[in-house]
């Protein structure tokens, strides 16, 4: 039997709480720094983050390349090639921006982004309704926490906590400095109830095209693959019958980026939560085949299979 001693116990702890605690504020430290920094040197940190990730480490590349495989079957492996490595080069675009966005005000963003038909939106403030709001991870889905520039609602961002919690903690500081509250996913509908209750006007924005936990059970095709969504954009359209909007972001040139805003739903209570999901869906196929490079392709958005006893909506 191994001897036990405070050496060879403490030791290992004291090394996991390095490896992960301190590493992690250091590397805080480094991109809260790198923020700091002019856009000319983020997108010269990008091209090189570039050249590592795709030619050096190769991250992900066989989850990009199966995903536009099964995507775009009817694509050459040329061109898919082709695809994924636009989606590198932009990829570490979005990296970089994602960092930058700490040290960005609202005259940069007013600068960088140009949200269009904001009015589409502001009306039903004005008419005193709460809306939802549908995007996904396409373009630079982060320079979202610029919404409160452009829009009248209190706006609830709601995302999914990382198991790292100072970086988490990080994130959320950085996206929540022009006004948006983050919300935990599993405190969505408590806070659109209190929200309700008080008569708080709020903007519920969703990137809802993850990949939810197992046990989920709603089941669509997705860019020909069959595909789990979260049910939660229509559950709270229709519980709450607030008007559902698709958030689209067009790249425009290198970190410059134009939104608009289509009307989905405006009664999502008279009609079904499968004809919402299915409709969303189908806008994001859209826009993806339209130009595929944009999409988070290193994101496993596959990797479950449909039970046999569970239906598939089509």
């Amino acid at each position: 039997m191994a001897k036990i001693t405070l050496k060879n116990v403490a030791l290992p702890s004291l090394l996991t709480f390095m490896n992960s605690r301190f590493s992690t504020h250091i590397g805080i430290f480094f991109l809260r720094w790198v923020a700091k920094f002019p856009f000319t040197f983020i997108y010269l940190l990008a091209d090189i983050f570039f050249l590592i990730i795709f030619y050096l480490v190769g991250y992900r590349k066989k989850v990009v390349l199966t995903n536009l495989k099964n995507a775009f079957p009817e694509k050459t492996e040329k061109d898919r090639k082709t695809i994924a490595r636009k989606f590198y080069r932009h990829f570490a675009d979005l990296m970089l921006e994602t960092i930058k966005m700490r040290g960005m005000d609202k005259n940069v963003f007013h600068k960088r982004i140009h949200y269009k038909n904001t009015e589409a939106i502001n009306r039903y403030f004005d008419e005193g309704k709460s809306v939802v709001l549908l995007t996904m991870h396409y373009n630079n889905w982060e320079w979202s926490c610029s919404l409160p520039l452009v829009l009248k609602h209190h706006i609830l961002g709601i995302y999914k906590p990382l198991h790292n919690l100072p970086f988490d903690k990080f994130m959320n500081q950085s996206r929540e400095e022009l006004g948006i509250e983050m919300v935990p996913n599993l405190l969505t509908l408590r806070r659109i109830i209190n929200a309700t209750k008080t008569n708080e006007k709020v903007l519920t924005w969703l990137a809802g095209d993850q990949t939810p936990p197992e046990f989920h059970t709603h089941w669509f095709m997705f860019l020909n693959q069959e595909a789990m969504f979260y049910p939660g954009p229509a559950i709270i359209a229709k519980r709450f019958n607030q008007p559902v909007f698709f958030q689209k972001m067009e790249k425009t040139g290198r970190g410059k980026y134009q939104t608009t805003f289509e009307l989905l739903f405006e009664n999502p209570d008279e009609v079904s939560e499968v004809k919402i999901m299915k409709a969303y869906i189908h806008k994001m196929e859209d826009i993806i085949r339209e130009k595929p490079e944009y999409y988070l392709w290193s994101h496993k958005r596959w990797k479950h299979e449909r039970p046999s006893n569970l239906p598939l909506n089509l």
